[in-house]
């Protein structure tokens, strides 16, 4: 049997989908730092209430989704920003958003929002180019950063035992032995044995003190990380092979994105007035 759909659905899918691409038309203008908002398209009015196709996108946001270019779920979509806009006007009206948690809660909502747009914002500005991208790659697939390792380790509690573990090795105990009967780590069923792994897939200071090893020697001190502490040790080391620039550019990308981000929000700490009040005296 043939559905059969309203002209009011039609009419909502054909304006959602032009106001979708819009949208996606301006998210592409950003990526070159040129980007114009899209033109708001008011899809219907919920009780003298505009809803526009910027509405509509931003509320499919809020629900982790895309704009839907498939009609059922436009259609869907739209439905459910009615029934959420008839709802919240009627939290409205028996003063829900005066609640001290409800309009906590809307502000925070705001700040995330405003806080996620000026993230857009800043990295609209401040895009990747294509030498960022190269010097990273460069960096990360050169020299001691691209060598694999035939790594062992024991993980213990304290620098004391670590200690005590370097001073066994150094009688001519044997590091497998050591590792399954003190390592804390699920490798000590192997030897303390964790395989062939590069400087960037270890946590920093473990990659830092494993590069510096030749084959077949261990650490004389304990290497400290948030895991615990550890003794290295190189079983055996090879020459890795760069990947193509083309398969890992997105990543590096994305990891400089990342860390022009960081260092900018870095600098608005430093520039921030934030004050932590004390707590107040205990009574005596």
């Amino acid at each position: 049997m043939k559905r059969q759909s309203s002209p009011f659905a039609f009419l909502l899918t054909i304006t959602l989908f032009l106001g979708a691409g819009s949208l996606l038309a301006a998210q592409e203008s950003a990526k070159t730092a040129k980007a114009q908002a899209p033109t708001p398209t008011r899809l219907m009015t919920i009780n003298g209430q505009p809803i526009t196709n910027i509405d509509a996108t931003a509320f499919a946001a809020l629900q982790g989704q895309r704009a839907p270019t498939d009609r059922d779920a436009q259609i869907k979509l739209l439905n459910e920003l009615i029934n959420t806009t008839i709802l919240a006007q009627r939290g409205e009206l028996e003063g829900l958003a005066k609640q001290p948690n409800v309009k906590s809660a809307i502000e925070m909502a705001r700040i995330q929002v405003l806080a996620q747009a000026y993230v857009s914002h800043f990295l609209a500005r401040h895009p990747v180019t294509d030498a960022e991208i190269e010097k990273a790659y460069k960096e990360k697939y050169s020299g001691e950063n691209l060598n694999e390792y035939q790594v062992r380790h024991i993980l213990v509690k304290t620098e004391d035992e670590a200690r005590k573990l370097i001073a066994e090795l150094d009688k001519g105990a044997d590091f497998a032995d050591l590792a399954k009967g003190h390592s804390l780590d699920a490798s000590k069923e192997n030897g303390g044995l964790l395989g062939w792994v590069g400087r960037d897939q270890v946590v920093k200071p473990f990659g830092d003190a494993m590069v510096k090893l030749k084959k077949g020697e261990y650490t004389k001190t304990p290497v400290k990380s948030h895991f615990g502490w550890h003794v290295i040790k190189v079983d055996d080391m090879r020459q890795g092979k760069a990947p193509p620039l083309k398969d890992v550019k997105a990543q590096l990308a994305a990891q400089l994105r990342q860390k022009k981000l960081a260092e900018h929000l870095l600098e608005l700490r430093k520039q921030a007035k934030i004050e932590v009040p004390k707590p107040p005296a205990a009574a005596k």
